[in-house]
């Protein structure tokens, strides 16, 4: 009962919703990016062999859906079709790719499901801007409410940070990588797990140690004390460090950037009503406008819902036009014809020239100022511009034809659905429902843990009936819970199926017709990750393809795969190509060692023997690199 009344007073408190909207904007910002990587990766993924016998479908054009969804979810434009869509297409495609997921791709779908239900565009958003078109008019500017409730920036954090990290900690507890302080460092001591080399840090014992125990204090209480308005700019800051950490050293960049997205929404909503109050004192640019053209209202209404920095000032051409120096010349027909604005210099601009003004004083709209200067274009938009002047509604506004109702604020409190239930009732217990269902779901995956094993071996009940019962039903709920909600386990950086025993680094070299070699973009010369080898990429062949314990069979497949990827990309033709694969023997380490990186990766390359196209037709021959 204490749990739901805090989380009814979260749910009745309306707070302003532009950090919602800023964590939008900046998650489907990072979404782009992967799908960007798995469209252009897409028949890395799908092809049974890449650009030689294809998927069944062309991807390409579902990939392409899903990121014109999400783009439309940044600005913020049909917001719920939109989301839905975002939704489906993300269950196709992460639904499709088996042996190249990894942990994001959950994340993934934990946002996008909630993105559905949540006021995502009451702020920030061209959804809003619509609004304040429809019901605005040149005697009444309609200005939609902000505030949305509290349990919303909670709800995020929840799923995507606190339920992850409490899962994860039942599985360090576990490995004797973690509980021995070495959690950190041993994942970033290894050559083909890092794409930078921090052994500045790692060669400090007492410090990456306290990083490692750190993290399992952190990770441990994060989902108790989160929603605490004490502990938020704490864990914000040791939050974005971890993850800040994760980005640099690891090729894992877009699961550490939506981590930080999540964490925006525990940045103090006050911050951001400083950001957003913190308008320029004077104006850059004064635009003057005819207060009695409806089209004028609306350009007025869409430049300040796009600027909000104060550097532009709209004034009536009625009231300010006549007092202003710079305009005194012009005659009244002129100002109520053309758009007219003044800088700080006093040029005077109008028409297409005021627009590209506007432009440049909007930071994110002066790449489109650039444009419109251009001839060509310039003479186009100034060809539209004054066609649409010319033709714009002129009827002066009375009572009769303005006459206008401001729509009403729904209130949810008021609307019942059933006796004593209020379609606030309602949202709040669905809300309630999936707060706990997260929970109960992470809680019951949580069974399936290194420490849970642990205890199971303790007390004599590992490979009981019971057990064995209970395993299949964790898999069973595993199974639909990570597909459709994201609540899966977490099961990351940790010994026992990652490093210890990793003693090899495979890297490929295209052999040129002339007999040097050319490094592939999978592993550099040190060993570590290329620029192929990133996100879904760098799991697929660290370890997928390769890991602790090579599966040749795996291995000489993932090598097809990504030569056959790599020559298409490159033009080189495989009718006849030779490429050889090079082993780093390297040692892992579960303790600490000084300089244990950089001697890693000094290690030599040895043969690990050849693979040949002929008339795309692939002849492997692989030694076996467990026995090198």
């Amino acid at each position: 009962m204490k749990f739901y009344n805090r989380l009814k007073r979260s749910y009745d408190k309306q707070i302003n919703g532009r950090g919602l909207a800023i964590f939008r904007m900046f998650y489907c910002l990072i979404l782009l990016c992967e799908i960007s990587q798995i469209f252009y990766f897409r028949h890395l993924i799908f092809d049974k062999i890449p650009y030689i016998e294809l998927s069944e479908i062309e991807f390409g054009i579902p990939i392409g859906i899903w990121l014109i969804s999400v783009l439309f979810l940044f600005f913020g434009l049909f917001t719920r079709f939109f989301s839905v869509l975002n939704y489906i297409m993300g269950l196709i495609l992460i639904g499709s790719i088996n042996t190249y997921e990894y942990h994001v791709f959950y994340a993934y779908m934990g946002i996008n499901f909630l993105f559905m239900f949540m006021p995502i565009s009451q702020c920030l958003s061209l959804d809003r801007l619509i609004n304040k078109l429809k019901y605005s008019n040149t005697t009444f500017q309609y200005n939609p409410p902000q505030n949305i409730s509290q349990l919303y920036y909670f709800i995020p954090v929840l799923s995507g940070l606190a339920l992850v990290y409490f899962d994860s900690v039942f599985w360090k507890l576990g490995s004797p990588m973690w509980y021995n302080g070495l959690g950190v460092w041993e994942p970033s001591s290894l050559p083909m797990i890092v794409h930078t080399n921090t052994s500045w840090l790692l060669n400090n014992e007492i410090l990456v140690k306290f990083l490692g125990y750190l993290t399992l204090v952190f990770e441990a209480v994060f989902l108790f004390v989160f929603f605490r308005k004490k502990w938020r700019v704490p864990l914000l800051i040791i939050g974005l460090g971890l993850h800040l950490g994760i980005l640099v050293t690891f090729p894992i960049p877009w699961f550490a950037l939506i981590a930080c997205s999540i964490y925006i929404l525990m940045i103090p909503v006050s911050f951001w009503d400083k950001v957003f109050k913190r308008n320029m004192k004077t104006s850059k640019l004064e635009v003057f406008y005819d207060t009695e053209c409806p089209l004028c209202v609306r350009t007025k209404i869409t430049v300040n819902h796009l600027s909000n920095s104060g550097r532009i000032k709209f004034l009536t051409v009625q009231y300010d036009g006549v007092e202003n120096k710079y305009l005194q010349d012009k005659t009244e027909e002129q100002l109520l014809t053309d758009i007219h604005s003044v800088d700080k210099k006093g040029n005077v601009y109008f028409g297409v020239n005021t627009y590209i003004q506007i432009m440049r004083q909007i930071w994110y709209l002066y790449p489109l100022s650039l444009i419109l200067r251009t001839p060509g274009i310039f003479h186009l938009a100034n060809a539209v511009y004054s066609y649409v002047a010319k033709n714009r509604t002129k009827e002066r506004c009375t009572d009769e034809n303005c006459g206008y109702d401001p729509p009403s604020i729904p209130d949810d409190s008021k609307f019942k659905l059933l006796h004593n239930l209020t379609l606030k009732d309602l949202k709040f217990k669905l809300l309630h429902l999936y707060i706990v269902m997260a929970i109960v779901l992470q809680g019951i995956l949580i069974y399936h843990s290194y420490l849970s094993e642990n205890i199971q071996q303790a007390l004599g009940f590992n490979d009981s009936k019971v057990d064995v019962v209970l395993e299949k039903s964790v898999s069973l709920v595993d199974k639909v819970s990570k597909t459709l909600l994201g609540v899966t386990h977490h099961v990351v950086f940790t010994d026992k199926i990652h490093f210890d025993g990793y003693d090899h680094v495979v890297a490929v070299a295209y052999i040129r017709k002339d007999g040097s070699e050319k490094l592939l973009p999978i592993i550099d010369d040190n060993g570590s990750p290329s620029k192929y080898i990133y996100s879904f990429n760098w799991v697929k062949w660290t370890f997928r393809v390769n890991g602790i314990n090579v599966d040749q069979n795996k291995l000489e497949k993932g090598v097809r795969d990504f030569t056959a990827f790599w020559a298409h990309k490159n033009g080189v033709s495989l009718v006849d190509a030779k490429f050889k694969i090079k082993v780093k023997k390297i040692e892992s380490s579960s303790v600490w060692k000084d300089n244990h990186l950089e001697i890693q990766m000094n290690k030599p390359w040895i043969d690990g023997g050849y693979v040949e196209w002929k008339n795309d037709q692939y002849y492997p021959s692989i030694k076996e690199i467990e026995k090198l």
